[in-house]
Parts: C-alpha cells; structure tokens; sequence
C-alpha cells in the first residue's frame, strides 16, 4: 500500500469531513458533519466513499510505518 501524503488537506479543509475518490487522494466532498459528507459524496456516485476528518490545527507528528 502507497502512504498517503494528505498534509496539503489542511489550509482549506481544517475542521472539516472529507470524502476521497478511489484513488485516496481527490476529495469528493466535504462539510462539517460526517452525514452531509457521506451524502454529497454518493450524490457524486462513490458508493462506499474513505472518510477522514481534517485536524482544525496542525500539530506535530514523529512517526515510522
């Protein structure tokens, strides 16, 4: 599996629920709640959409796979 770089989701998405495409990478949707996501998102025709939720503020993170 290829990680996932979603960094540059921060300045336009803070706070928000995001809904990606197949790829994982292009936003399909977003909103505030989780609902009105999931819903723009099958609107859009993905029909089990990779949902994620966009820190209001970035913080630091150290990790390793």
């Amino acid at each position: 599996m290829k990680v996932k770089n979603w960094t540059n989701l921060h300045p336009r998405y803070a706070g928000l629920w995001v809904a990606f495409m197949d790829d994982e990478e292009t936003v399909i949707s977003s909103a505030k709640s989780l609902k009105a996501t999931i819903d723009l998102a099958k609107r859009k025709g993905a029909k089990t959409p990779l949902l994620f939720k966009v820190p209001e503020e970035r913080l630091p993170y150290i990790g390793a796979i």
